[in-house]
């Protein structure tokens, strides 16, 4: 039996942003807010020390806002792509037994995490920013999905 590397992926949405004004077409990229901000400078305190390599973002100004401060951080230069499958791809070719983080939206991180093997997909609200996701790819056939929650609370999660 041979010994398959454990590649770890890391899994976000974009922290908050600006709202988005469909009328105005100078803001179909808004950029992350106070709020976001705040949640871009946490994620260097929740995975700054878990051993990132990678860092992908899409070419969205607000996931790159996201990734500024942790690839700086870390001393790292962000990749830029839009396209799971190739995200997938490049992350078990160039990045096997490494950690990545990758930096989406409510539409991308789920298929990022169907893409890698994940079976129970999340459905990502519209005002959810707090999910953090683990997909432990353990080889070609095994993978872990784990869905933990970051920094201040998302506005749309009830409080119970």
């Amino acid at each position: 039996m041979t010994h398959q590397p454990v590649t770890t992926v890391i899994l976000i949405r974009h922290g908050e942003r600006d709202d988005l004004q469909p009328a105005d077409p100078d803001f179909s990229d808004p950029h992350l807010n106070e709020a976001g901000q705040a949640r871009a400078q946490h994620l260097i305190h929740v995975v700054g020390q878990s051993g990132i390599k990678a860092i992908y973002t899409s070419s969205f100004v607000r996931t790159q806002e996201m990734a500024d401060p942790l690839a700086q951080h870390l001393g790292l230069s962000t990749i830029q792509k839009d396209d799971a499958p190739e995200i997938k791809h490049n992350i078990l070719s160039q990045h096997i037994g490494q950690t990545v983080l990758i930096i989406g939206h409510s539409n991308s991180v789920p298929e990022l995490i169907m893409q890698l093997g994940g079976e129970d997909v999340p459905v990502i609200g519209e005002k959810e920013f707090d999910n953090l996701f683990i997909v432990t790819v353990f080889g070609s056939e095994k993978v872990s999905v784990t869905k933990l929650k970051y920094g201040d609370q998302s506005s749309s999660v009830a409080t119970e």
